[in-house]
C-alpha cells in the first residue's frame, strides 16, 4: 500500500494538486489537517480536522486500515491512548508541529509528514510518501522544491 501523506497547506491547493499529478497511483492520499479548505477542493486527499479548520466540516480523527495495522491520523501530536488501543493502532500519522518526524514508541510509529506550507523546521514543502507492507512501514520524506525540480 502506498500512501502520499500531507498537512498544514493552509489553503495552498496549488501544492497539493501538483502532488496529485506527481503521484497519481497512490493507494492512498491523506491530509493531517491545517487545509484550510473544503472537501471537495481536496478530494481525494481524506483529510482530519485541523485547529484552522473550524469553518470545515472534517472528522477528528480517522482510522485507516493498512497491511501493517492501523492507522490513526489526527492533526495534534498527542494521541488519545484509549483510541490507540481500542483501535489497535500501529500507525500514528498527525500534523500541527510544522516539523517532520519519524519515530517509534511503545510499538507505535509516529509519521508527522512536515508542513506543505510554513514551515518550522528547514523543510518547506516537506511531505511523505508511506509505502506499508504486512512486514513494515517505510517513509520517504521529500519537498514541494524536489518535486518541481523533477517536472
Amino acid at each position: 500500500m502506498k500512501i502520499l501523506l500531507v498537512s498544514d497547506s493552509h489553503g495552498n491547493n496549488e501544492a497539493i494538486n501538483m502532488l496529485l499529478k506527481q503521484y497519481p497511483k497512490m493507494d492512498l492520499y491523506l491530509h493531517c489537517g491545517d487545509s484550510e479548505s473544503d472537501e471537495f477542493s481536496l478530494y481525494p486527499y481524506r483529510a482530519v480536522k485541523g485547529n484552522c479548520d473550524y469553518a470545515y466540516n472534517f472528522p477528528e480523527y480517522l482510522v485507516v486500515p493498512t497491511p501493517y495495522g492501523n492507522m490513526f491520523v489526527q492533526h495534534k501530536p498527542h494521541p488519545n491512548a484509549d483510541l490507540l488501543r481500542s483501535n489497535h493502532i500501529k500507525i500514528f500519522a498527525y500534523g500541527h508541529t510544522h516539523v517532520r518526524k519519524y519515530s517509534e514508541e511503545l510499538g507505535i510509529i509516529f509519521i508527522n509528514p512536515g508542513a506543505i506550507s510554513f514551515a518550522r523546521d528547514k523543510y518547506d514543502g516537506s511531505y511523505a510518501i508511506v509505502t506499508i507492507t504486512e512486514k513494515k512501514v517505510e517513509v520517504e520524506f521529500h519537498t514541494l522544491e524536489e518535486s518541481i525540480s523533477k517536472v
